[in-house]
C-alpha cells in the first residue's frame, strides 16, 4: 500500500474536483472536452456516407473503414489522456438529431474505435451495446478497460453522470481509514458470477500494479445477490462481513466527497478509464413531450495503451474480452439499433456494472449462441462454492464508524 501512495502523489489521475474546475477556460470548454467543430462534424457525415455505401456491418466499423483524418489527432490526444492523464474525456459536437438511430450507432462505434479498437461483449449472447436507464451508486463496470457512453438524449432534470478518482480516494483512505484500505486490498471479497448455482470468486477490490492504482468494485456483485435463490450452505455465496460493509460505505462516501459532475450535452460521447475511476448516476425525470434520457454503452480496450489486468481482476475481464484478450471470434456479435434496457427484473444481475456471466442457469450447460464463449471462460476460472476466505491480518472487534461523519 505504501507503493500506492508514492504512485499517486505525482500522477495526473490523482485529481480533485477543484483541479478540474481550475483547468477550464471561462471562454471555452474544459480541457477534458474535445470539440470536433464544424469541419469535424462534416467529416463524420462524409465518412458515414462512404461507410454506408460499402454495405458493411456494424462489427466492421474501424479506423480504416471510417477514416477521420481531421479530428484523428484530437481523438488520439483524448485517448492518451484517458490512459495516462485525468482518466476521462468527452467528445462533443456531433448532433444525434441529424441522424437515424442506426446511423448514430455507427458514428458512436466509429468515434469509439479511435479510443479503443477492441469491444467487449456485454452478455453471453454477444450483445455489444446496451441502454442505461436507472440511477446507480458508485461502481465500476467490472470487466471493461474503458466505459464509453453516448448521450443520445437527456432527461428534463437529473440523470447526471459523476466520476471520482480512485487515486484521490486511496490517499484519503491511507491517511484516515487504514483499516478500510487494508480491507479493500484483501483478497477475501466474494464476487458472484452466476445465479444458478450461485458461484463466486474471491478477490481484492483495490490493486496496485505496474505503477498504477486499479479498482474493481460493483456493490451489486458483492456477496449473495437478493434475486438469487439460496440453495443451502454448500452453494450459497458468503455475505459481506461488517468490516467489508463498512469499508464499502467509506469508499462510497469518499467518492461522493471527491465527485466531479460531467456537464453533458446531447450528443456527447464520454470515455472513462474504468480501471481507475468510479462512476455513478443520479435519478432523473424525463420530459412529458420528449424522447427522455437515452444513453448507450460500449466496453472498450486499446491494445496499445491498455493497462495490464492483474490476475485477481481477470475473470470479469476475460468474460468481456476473452481469455487471451482477443475477444470471441466464433461468437456472432449483436449490435441492436435500439438497445434494450439492461434492467430486467427479476434477473440476477444488478445495474449496468454486471459482467457477462449473468445467466440464470448453470454456466456449464449453455445452449444459446454464447455457449462457446462461456465454455472458454470456464476453462480459466476456479469456481468456488462456500470457499473459506484467506485469513485477515487483523480482526477488529467491530468496524469503526466515528470517522465517517467527517466524510459525509
Amino acid at each position: 500500500m505504501a507503493e500506492g501512495l508514492l504512485i499517486m502523489n505525482s500522477h495526473p489521475m490523482s485529481w480533485t474536483p477543484d483541479d478540474l474546475v481550475n483547468t477550464q477556460d471561462s471562454a471555452g470548454p474544459a480541457q477534458h472536452v474535445t470539440q470536433v467543430g464544424d469541419q469535424g462534424a462534416a467529416e463524420v457525415r462524409s465518412a458515414l456516407k462512404k461507410f454506408r455505401e460499402l454495405g458493411l456491418s456494424p462489427d466492421a466499423v474501424t479506423q480504416e473503414s471510417f477514416p477521420l483524418p481531421t479530428i484523428q489527432a484530437q481523438l488520439t490526444s483524448a485517448c492518451i489522456d484517458i490512459h495516462q492523464g485525468r482518466g476521462f474525456s468527452i467528445v462533443r459536437g456531433i448532433d444525434p438529431r441529424e441522424y437515424t438511430a442506426e446511423d448514430n450507432m455507427i458514428i458512436f462505434l466509429a468515434i469509439s474505435s479511435y479510443i479503443g479498437e477492441q469491444r467487449g461483449i456485454q452478455d453471453k449472447k454477444g450483445t455489444m451495446l446496451s441502454r442505461l436507464l436507472s440511477s446507480l451508486a458508485w461502481h465500476c463496470d467490472m470487466g471493461a478497460d474503458i466505459l464509453a457512453l453516448h448521450a443520445r438524449s437527456l432527461a428534463e432534470t437529473g440523470g447526471n453522470t459523476f466520476v471520482a478518482s480512485s487515486w484521490t480516494i486511496y490517499k484519503e483512505l491511507a491517511a484516515s481509514y487504514p483499516e478500510a484500505l487494508e480491507t479493500l486490498h484483501h483478497p477475501s471479497w466474494p464476487i458472484q458470477v452466476s445465479g444458478n448455482p450461485p458461484r463466486y470468486i474471491v478477490a481484492p477490490l483495490l490493486h496496485v500494479s505496474e505503477d498504477k492504482i486499479l479498482i474493481s468494485v460493483d456493490p451489486g456483485r458483492l456477496g449473495l445477490h437478493p434475486a438469487t435463490a439460496k440453495t443451502g450452505s454448500e452453494s450459497s455465496v458468503p455475505a459481506l462481513s461488517p468490516l467489508q460493509l463498512n469499508s464499502l460505505e467509506i469508499l462510497s462516501a469518499l467518492a461522493s466527497k471527491h465527485q466531479y459532475c460531467l456537464d453533458l450535452k446531447q450528443g456527447d460521447m464520454v470515455f472513462i478509464n474504468n480501471l481507475s475511476l468510479l462512476h455513478a448516476r443520479d435519478s432523473y425525470v424525463d420530459p412529458s413531450d420528449g424522447p427522455g434520457r437515452h444513453f448507450v454503452r460500449l466496453w472498450l480496450r486499446n491494445s496499445k495503451l491498455a493497462w495490464t489486468i492483474p490476475q485477481p481482476m481477470r475473470v470479469p475481464w476475460e468474460a468481456a474480452f476473452g481469455p487471451d484478450g482477443n475477444g470471441f471470434p466464433e461468437l456472432e456479435k449483436q449490435y441492436p439499433v435500439k438497445p434494450t434496457p439492461v434492467y430486467k427484473p427479476p434477473k440476477y444481475t444488478a445495474g449496468s456494472a454486471a459482467f457477462v456471466l449473468d445467466d440464470g442457469g448453470d454456466v456449464n450447460n449453455q445452449t444459446n449462441s454464447g455457449s462457446t464463449a462461456i465454455a472458454l471462460i470456464n476453462q480459466n476460472i476456479v469456481w468456488m462454492t462456500n470457499a473459506e476466505f484467506p485469513p485477515m491480518r487483523y480482526r477488529p472487534p467491530a468496524p469503526k464508524r466515528q470517522g465517517l461523519k467527517e466524510v459525509i
